[in-house]
């Protein structure tokens, strides 16, 4: 080879690592942010710490306490049950907080997952530019992120229907909103459809996001691998 050739055949070799090295980062912050999403849906309906603050007192009201008998001790039952019925919220700090990452990996999955496909996208074209095997892998790689976009926006934000009972019921993106989690996350399970239903779009959508950003890694690497020469018994193979 001439001197020409082995320095195009290096700046190829630096391209792809560059790329390579950028659509790494790209999912490992895409993996957080769906599971990040999954973690939310689990503590608002698990727990109490993702409830929007209310402006009910946390002591009994005035005039409720005035017409108390002036006898009746305070561990009363009357007393007891208009205490408990108060829900516990959490601060506002931790809702604020909450609020901020579910829109915050709800921007992340969605601009991310499109400069992944541009990602894809430039490998593809400098593989093919450069008649470098493994370009199958890397194309499947990019066709299945194309895919991952379209699962992943939230089109139901978009839509008119945003009940989860309704006839005329939309398919929701893999990525759920604020208002959603709080309106949806603590749904009833004495309905099997319903619940199946929402089951799968808060929990099963997620896990399939988060295979098919393993398939992708998977097939772009092995075919990265060929095209750098690091995979060769599976270049020969092919």
């Amino acid at each position: 080879m001439s001197d020409t050739a082995i320095a195009t055949a290096a700046d190829y070799a630096d391209a792809m690592l560059v790329a390579r090295r950028a659509k790494s980062v790209l999912v490992l912050i895409l993996l957080l942010a769906v599971l990040a999403q999954l973690g939310l849906f689990f503590a608002a309906r698990y727990s109490n710490v993702i409830v929007e603050p209310s402006i009910v007192p946390t002591s009994p009201p005035v005039e409720l306490a005035t017409t108390l008998p002036a006898e009746l001790p305070v561990d009363s039952p009357a007393v007891s049950s208009t205490i408990a019925t108060t829900p516990v919220q959490p601060s506002s700090k931790w809702f604020d907080s909450f609020h901020y990452l579910v829109g915050l990996t709800g921007f992340l999955g969605i601009a991310l997952s499109i400069v992944l496909s541009l990602v894809l996208f430039l490998l593809v074209k400098i593989m093919l530019v450069g008649r470098l095997i493994g370009v199958a892998r890397v194309t499947s790689a990019y066709v299945w992120t194309l895919v991952l976009i379209v699962l992943l926006f939230p089109w139901q934000a978009f839509l008119s229907d945003h009940t989860f009972s309704s006839r005329e019921f939309i398919i929701p993106g893999v990525l759920y909103t604020w208002d959603e989690l709080l309106q949806f996350a603590r749904f009833s399970t004495e309905e099997l459809a319903p619940a199946i239903l929402k089951w799968a779009r808060f929990v099963g959508f997620p896990v399939l996001a988060v295979l098919m950003l393993m398939v992708i890694q998977i097939k772009s690497n092995r075919g990265l691998r060929q095209a750098l020469g690091e995979d060769e018994l599976s270049a020969l193979g092919s």
